[in-house]
């Protein structure tokens, strides 16, 4: 008869025994894991988004690649040593550009499993920048091409400047030298500026949001009158914030003048060809600034010249006419006193002819009443009557004996 639980138990020790003969540690499996994965995808290509960036003391980049398919995301790990990046360094500084959040980059390296965690990563060795920069200039045109159609492109620079525009808004990361450059610039006018900053991120992960929003902010201010958005020199990656269609979408909306100061000479963001003044640099944009200021000042004191020029020239003319007025009444004065004098003695001499005394010279008399009153007529000489005869020499008193009235014989 046979033991059938004595068999089985053969057997199992049997599978024990081969189980534990075949079994790996979790590091001799991860290391079987990246032996396979460096025989079968080394320096393999591989293309995505850049998303989280780390940049920590020690040199290495770690960043996540995304694929964002129909709503899914698919990530990888990448791991950036120290020294590949500072091999890869001058490739990207020859393209200008860097790895930073927001990009798309097509990449080269050998997918591993990370033995102090299991992870699974990705460790980087190359770059292509060339998919990176075609894919930002093909964004690029997609945006300005939609702004286009939607009649956003031109929209700010149509916004009405103000004559003297002293309340600017500042996008910008407070304390950056971009900010100390702007804020030296203004202070240096001697202009009474009043600024209403807005402390953002300008590169990396939701910078763009952020920038976006301040500016929406900053145009629902009363006291603004206009927006600077600024910031320092960098990559053309670096400066991808400023190619972000919600950036530009904020600016081609706000009602009020835009004047981009963003650090690069080479080439113009979206947001310097929607806004209403750009310029190169920080320090250019309050320059920008500080002269439409000035331009105003500048105009008011060449009409407050022409003014002065033109009450002078009245003035001159005013004083002019008085003379002229002042002369012709001394003329007109002369001329009318040698004429009354003219006449006064023509009057006068008139007036002489009849004046008793020369009359009485002439032989002519006048005799008075005893009362003192002229006789004009014979009746007034009663018989009897003590007259007095003034002549041109004296009196002669007289006693009336007869009157004769004229028209009679006697």
């Amino acid at each position: 008869m046979t033991d059938f639980a004595d068999d089985t138990e053969y057997t199992a020790d049997v599978s024990i025994n081969h189980v534990a003969d075949s079994a790996q540690s979790v590091s001799e499996l991860i290391d079987a894991i990246n032996a396979v994965l460096t025989r079968e995808f080394r320096e393999v290509w591989v293309y995505g988004e850049v998303g989280k960036v780390s940049q920590p003391s020690s040199g290495h980049v770690y960043f996540d690649l995304v694929e964002d398919n129909d709503g899914e995301k698919h990530v990888i790990s990448v791991k950036l040593w120290r020294g590949v990046r500072q091999r890869l360094m001058p490739k990207m500084k020859q393209h200008d550009m860097d790895v930073v959040s927001g990009i798309k980059v097509r990449i080269r390296g050998t997918p591993d499993v990370y033995g102090s965690t299991g992870q699974f990563g990705f460790k980087m060795s190359d770059i292509d920048p060339r998919f990176t920069l075609g894919d930002l200039a093909a964004q690029r045109d997609e945006i300005i091409a939609r702004l286009k159609n939607e009649g956003l492109y031109d929209r700010n620079r149509r916004t009405t400047l103000p004559l003297v525009p002293i309340s600017i808004g500042v996008v910008t990361s407070k304390g950056s030298a971009a900010h100390a450059d702007f804020m030296k610039t203004l202070e240096e006018s001697g202009i009474g500026f009043t600024i209403t900053l807005c402390d953002v991120r300008v590169q990396g992960d939701g910078a763009a949001e952020q920038v976006a929003a301040a500016i929406t902010l900053l145009d629902g201010q009363l006291n603004v009158e206009l927006v600077a958005v600024i910031r320092g020199g960098g990559s053309r990656t670096d400066l991808a914030t400023f190619d972000n269609e919600a950036v530009a979408r904020a600016i081609s909306v706000c009602s009020k003048p835009v004047f981009t100061g963003i650090g690069h000479d080479i080439d113009k963001s979206i947001a310097d060809e929607v806004a209403y003044s750009w310029n190169k640099t920080p320090t250019a944009c309050a320059v920008a600034i500080v002269e439409k200021v000035n331009d105003f000042v500048r105009q008011v004191d060449t009409a407050a010249q022409r003014i002065a020029t033109v009450v002078l020239a009245a003035l001159a003319n005013s004083e002019r006419r008085v003379a002229n007025a002042v002369g012709r009444l001394r003329t007109l004065r002369t001329t009318a006193l040698e004429a009354a004098t003219s006449r006064i003695k023509l009057l006068a001499s008139e007036i002489a002819g009849f004046d008793p005394v020369v009359l009485m010279r002439r032989g002519w008399s006048i005799t008075y009443s005893s009362e003192g009153k002229v006789i004009k007529s014979v009746k007034h000489a009663k018989l009897g009557d003590d007259v007095t005869t003034r002549v041109a020499d004296g009196a002669i008193v007289s006693t009336v004996v007869v009157t004769t009235p004229s028209g009679t014989n006697e």
